[in-house]
């Protein structure tokens, strides 16, 4: 069975790009497998880390990709989609064009449809999207959006609907991302693969080592926080949890390790106070990455609001045996406690981070059995080659059943702009439950269906049965959660997180 894989890949800066690369020469041993790139790519040297392999794969240029559909080369295509528009707008048209399969690495994808519609001025586009993915209630809150300038909440309108009802089907990483699909898409096609653990091929040095390597003091307690460095990284909380740990432990060192975004501004964070004894590295390469990590004692992995993605520095660092502190939220929190310390998102943040820091700073034994927890968990659960057999055994599964795109059913069935009857059986929805008509009001509900169905029936619209209670609004907008005011436009940056 031959599969296109369209995704970014090296040298790419992109978190996506290094997972695919990874994966890559895993799937092919399950499956043949050819890629999909960009014009002028070349596969990176052979010999660098993580990477081997990737250049053996045929490739074919993106202008070429409808040709070779339309020739039957292919039984299916895989695709790698991210929340950036850099990476991954290409890969969103051509998904919407040609359905596959898609591995959906964050269910927020509200950024990347921004940028190709509104931000690339089209806002009747952006309109659409909003109305497509939440109804009137969606439609409205985006012409706020225009009206007023206020960008509205990402994380409560995520927009991968569209996604989810053009794909064969849809692979995610964790349970948390699964639930919140199903939330809007209950009958779509899901597999959860969790995100493979790779360190490559080359051994990493002993702790000491690596800290000599670093110029690091060989007594100094290193603390480290690992990604693309943003607000939802919660690095306020950290610098100053840090500050109290180092008042106390003069030899603390902490790390920030990775690349600032470009849309945070951390040196308002980052005050003179706060930033003794911390260093931020900036985007390295993927030696000195793990370097960093085999040099750390603990590492801080904190995440709000969470976009529903897997952390792959997480998973490297809970393959290599290191003890995390990390947030108790999303993917995070499906990790059992004795492989990681969770922290609670609540008044009282700060000072159990304070106090993780503290407690583990003092206790080695208790960092090297959280450690030892995490890795055996880790080989037990994220082993490349069980991702790898994931993904190949539901792309068989798509191929051998001929799936269709996903079609979703009334309350949450998008509607055009000029759907008439659409539009009049969610007013009656709503103006029901304003009334206080309840779903178990059988004889009012069925009056009410009966006029609706004779009215829809006359104007060619949607179907009866779409009146009900309060669930029956049409709009399935503010699940996922709201994201902090500072965060709401940042931009992702799909690099090491």
């Amino acid at each position: 069975m031959r599969i296109a894989c369209w995704s970014p890949l090296p040298p790419l800066r992109s978190g996506i790009a290094d997972y695919t690369a990874e994966l890559l020469p895993a799937l092919a041993r399950e499956l043949e497998v050819e890629l999909i790139v960009p014009e002028g790519w070349r596969p990176p040297r052979p010999d660098a880390a993580g990477l081997e392999g990737l250049g053996s794969l045929a490739a074919h240029p993106e202008r070429a990709f409808p040709g070779l559909l339309a020739a039957g080369r292919f039984d299916a295509v895989l695709y790698q989609l991210g929340n950036n528009r850099d990476y991954h707008a290409a890969i969103y048209r051509a998904l919407l064009e040609h359905p596959g399969v898609v591995a959906l690495h964050e269910y927020v994808l509200h950024h990347l449809v921004r940028d190709l519609t509104l931000h690339a001025g089209d806002p009747a586009a952006y309109v659409r999207e909003m109305r497509y993915a939440y109804g009137l209630t969606g439609e409205a809150v985006a012409r706020r959006c225009l009206a007023t300038g206020v960008p509205l909440d990402p994380w409560s309108y995520p927009l991968f609907e569209r996604v989810v009802d053009r794909s064969l089907a849809v692979l995610v990483h964790n349970d948390f991302t699964r639930r919140r699909v199903q939330a809007s898409r209950p009958l779509a096609r899901l597999a959860v693969v969790p995100h493979h653990l790779s360190l490559g091929d080359r051994p990493l040095p002993e702790a000491a080592a690596a800290r000599a390597a670093l110029g690091l003091a060989p007594d100094a307690f290193v603390v480290a926080s690992f990604g693309f460095l943003t607000a939802a990284k919660r690095p306020r909380q950290l610098l100053r949890a840090f500050a109290r740990l180092r008042r106390r432990v003069p030899r603390a060192v902490l790390l920030l390790v990775g690349e600032v975004s470009p849309h945070f501004d951390f040196a308002a964070v980052a005050t003179p106070a706060l930033m003794a004894g911390v260093t931020v590295t900036g985007r390295l390469d993927l030696d000195r990455f793990l370097l960093h990590m085999a040099a750390a004692d603990l590492a801080v992995n904190l995440r709000h609001p969470t976009a529903g993605e897997t952390s792959g520095t997480f998973i490297r660092l809970l393959g290599l045996g290191k003890a995390v502190i990390v947030s108790r939220v999303g993917a995070f929190a499906e990790v059992p406690e004795g492989c990681c310390a969770q922290v609670d998102l609540d008044e009282g943040e700060e000072d159990l981070l304070s106090a993780f820091l503290e407690r583990l700073e003092a206790d080695p034994g208790l960092r090297r059995a959280m450690g030892e927890n995490a890795r055996r968990w880790t080989a037990a659960h994220h082993g490349l080659e069980g991702s790898a057999r994931g993904y190949a055994e539901l792309l068989r599964q798509v191929v051998a059943e001929r799936a269709a795109p996903f079609r979703a059913l009334p309350p949450l069935a998008p509607y055009e702009e000029d759907d008439v009857a659409a539009d009049l059986l969610r007013a009656v929805s709503a103006e029901t439950c304003d009334l206080g008509v309840a779903e178990d009001d059988d004889a009012v509900l069925g009056a009410v269906a009966e006029a609706l169905a004779e009215l829809t029936e006359r104007i060619g619209g949607a179907a009866p049965g779409a009146v009900g209670g309060p669930g029956s609004s049409g709009s399935s907008g503010g699940r996922g959660g709201a994201g902090a005011a500072g965060d709401r436009d940042e931009k992702p940056g799909d690099a090491r997180r």
